[in-house]
């Protein structure tokens, strides 16, 4: 079985993209592949029903891969407050049962994480005590135009302390070319301040909304080191 936590240090970093392809690639790879995002915060109401505009955004880009969320919450706060606006009790234990049984009906199964791998979602619980429940290997996705690397510094020495199974990062939005000097050796300097893999550099696509389904999986395959983000050896990538 195949999984990992995918989650990111700010909000907006593209990591439910990174999601999709993922998901989309292992799917052309015939994994069948499940994404489970626990908790959802700014769900929209359809016909009085809530539904994820995330793994909508996924389903979009593959609808063969199956889609699950526990909590759908309106607010756009962190979960926690957003759980008080709904009137919701966000439980770690559901989560853990649901993502077990969810998780055996697939080959392949990747977890979503919602805001950040340190926003609230319950009385002295983060996101990372999800990943610590699941005991899944970690992937931050950063992004430089929105995470100085001060703060990547400092949630790599987060992670670290959290003794968490941590796999590397995928660098979303880069510009080798950029202007902005920290942007162009953001991967450098990740690299010379930490002992942590950079999984792959995935570019800026400008309109996400014009990329085809195609060319996401082809960047996914070719510019991340999928063997490595899942920590064992892929037969069908090596056949």
């Amino acid at each position: 079985m195949l999984k990992v936590f995918i989650s990111s240090i700010e909000r907006q970093t593209g990591k439910t993209l990174i999601t999709a392809g993922l998901a989309a690639t292992m799917q052309s790879l015939s994994y069948s592949t499940n994404v489970y995002k626990p908790i959802q915060t700014g769900a929209e109401n359809l016909n009085g029903f809530k539904r994820s505009p995330d793994l909508m955004k996924i389903k979009a880009i593959d609808p063969n891969i199956a889609v699950q969320s526990t909590y759908l919450m309106s607010g756009t706060s962190s979960p926690f407050v957003s759980s008080y606006e709904d009137n919701i009790k966000i439980d770690i234990n559901t989560i853990f049962n649901e993502f077990i049984s969810y998780s055996n009906l697939s080959d392949c199964s990747i977890i979503e994480g919602s805001n950040s791998i340190s926003t609230p979602i319950a009385q002295y619980l983060t996101e990372m005590d999800i990943v610590k429940s699941l005991k899944i290997p970690l992937v931050l996705v950063v992004n430089p135009t929105k995470t100085s690397i001060d703060n990547v510094i400092t949630s790599l020495k987060l992670i670290e302390n959290s003794r968490v199974k941590f796999s590397g990062i995928i660098i979303n939005q880069y510009d080798e070319n950029s202007k902005n000097l920290e942007h162009k050796y953001f991967p450098q300097i990740i690299k010379e301040f930490s002992n942590y893999e950079i999984l792959g550099l995935i570019p800026d696509y400008k309109d996400v909304k014009t990329l085809s389904p195609e060319t996401l999986i082809a960047d996914i395959l070719n510019r991340i080191n999928i063997e490595k983000l899942f920590g064992l050896k892929i037969a069908k990538l090596n056949g």
